[in-house]
């Protein structure tokens, strides 16, 4: 069985990194909370980390104040960030900590750690590794930031939801002046839309429609 920790950083290099970008003008989805021990802005990083419930956290250990540097957890669909999100209780909370749910369209290109195709493999490890548990995801993440520190961030396949990928962005060169999408999450205008996306992956909620 490989070994499902990284090599080092001279070991890195050697190997190189496969990388994926996403274009300017791309459109991303994020829920993030407003209010709660880390609130977060449409547009913000999280820059305290690592945080144990967090998969790419880019920070380094032990825990703590890393700004700039940050993470902020995005997905190509609005399920996926609620698969990701609430994974640890399978329950759409959309009051507790005051959730958004945004929509942005990247400002710029962005140039991510593709994690969803043979690198890993190359690297050591297993695709599995992807998947398991977070201390090990965010082992590799702390060691793909220091062989590359200019990548914007990673891109995985998302351990909820099956052949969706997830996106940790660790700088926000990207983000743009405005969303394109911003309400909370438990709007009357979109709860019908929430509710059927939680649903749609056998997650519960507390939403009314």
């Amino acid at each position: 069985m490989p070994s499902q920790y990284p090599p080092g950083v001279d070991d890195l290099h050697r190997i190189g990194c496969e990388t994926h970008t996403l274009g300017q003008g791309t459109v991303l989805w994020r829920i993030h909370f407003t209010s709660s021990p880390h609130p977060t802005p449409w547009n913000g990083l999280r820059t305290w980390g690592p945080v144990p419930s967090s998969r790419w956290d880019p920070h380094p250990e032990p825990a703590g104040d890393y700004a700039p540097l940050g993470a902020a957890y995005l997905g190509e669909s609005v399920d996926t960030c609620l698969g990701e999100v609430f994974q640890l209780t399978r329950f759409v909370d959309v009051d507790r900590h005051a959730p958004y749910v945004t929509a942005i369209r990247t400002a710029a290109d962005v140039s991510l750690a593709d994690l969803t195709g043979p690198w890993l493999t190359r690297a050591g490890a297993s695709a599995q590794v992807a998947l398991q548990e977070k201390r090990r995801t965010g082992a590799w993440a702390r060691a793909i930031h220091a062989a590359w520190p200019d990548l914007d961030g990673v891109l995985a396949p998302s351990a909820m939801v099956g052949g969706r990928r997830v996106i940790a962005l660790w700088n926000n060169r990207a983000m743009p002046s405005s969303p394109e999408f911003s309400v909370p999450l438990n709007s009357p205008a979109i709860a019908a839309d929430v509710a059927n996306a939680a649903r749609s992956i056998g997650f519960t909620s507390n939403l009314v429609v």
